[in-house]
């Protein structure tokens, strides 16, 4: 099975844009394109490269999933298919945080389609002034509020963050874990953040975890029995990070599916 490493978390900026891709996922205006599957996440976003006239070349196509359980990487892609919906994030080991129990904290609401806006806090990131920072991005415009400040007004706009939504997308998060899909064994079906989902688990004694990376710990997903999307992801154990087992956990939600009391307004 394809062992599926972790970067170390050493790198702020690269690893910011993979967070903040998360906290988008789906998002009209910040979707990512998809690309082949990586062997592992990657925090070093791809360079650009300018499509050329008249090429003959054939896009490489995706490979298949490897194992034969749930493909984590459709699962994030399938949240593009909903009108809105909220992330929360908690992460220790994979982030470099500022707060010595390395733990870094995420919430975001999405909404999609012909009028796409986005808003997120993120707390504890390494490098972020007073160790947080607060965004609302409606349309070509955005607002920026770091630390403790006052709502500042992005030059630039949505075009801002162009990096962060495209560099890098929750393909390349949900395929750090994705070597495990050929292990994880679903089990009863559950509501999970008020979703009906299948939840799938798999420890560090299944036949392909250590291949995988996961040396210690368990993972469990959750997907939504209507429309296969990520609801929840949770991990906690011990992983690869570029050949060094280090412990980690990550615990993702995703809720307020289409929830009408997901709308964005500017900044007051």
């Amino acid at each position: 099975m394809r062992r599926s490493t972790l970067p170390a978390a050493g790198q702020a900026s690269p690893l910011l844009l993979v967070v903040l891709a998360l906290a988008v996922a789906g998002c009209d205006l910040m979707t990512a394109p998809v690309s082949p599957r990586p062997s592992r996440l990657s925090r070093t976003p791809e360079p650009v490269v300018a499509p050329s006239e008249g090429t003959d070349e054939v896009p490489t196509l995706r490979p298949d999933a490897s194992g034969t359980g749930p493909d984590l990487v459709d699962a994030a892609n399938a949240l593009a298919d909903l009108d809105s919906y909220r992330v929360a994030l908690v992460s220790t080991g994979l982030v470099p945080a500022s707060s010595a129990d390395g733990r870094v904290t995420m919430t975001s609401t999405l909404v999609q389609g012909d009028a796409p806006a986005a808003k997120f806090t993120m707390i504890g990131v390494d490098g972020l002034e007073g160790g947080r920072l607060d965004a609302v991005v409606i349309g070509d415009e955005a607002w920026l509020k770091p630390g403790g400040g006052r709502w500042q007004k992005s030059p630039g706009g949505a075009a801002d963050f162009d990096a962060a939504f495209t560099a890098l997308s929750p393909i390349d998060l949900a395929s750090g874990f994705d070597g495990l899909a050929g292990d994880l064994v679903a089990g009863a079906r559950e509501t999970r953040n008020g979703i009906a989902a299948t939840h799938y688990h798999v420890d560090a004694d299944a036949p392909g975890a250590a291949a995988a990376g996961l040396s210690a710990g368990t993972v469990d997903v959750w997907l939504a029995v209507t429309g296969g999307y990520l609801v929840a992801l949770d991990v906690a154990g011990t992983w690869d990070v570029d050949g060094t087992p280090t412990p980690v956990t990550l615990r993702i939600d995703v809720s307020h599916v289409n929830d009408r009391a997901n709308g964005i307004s500017p900044p007051a």
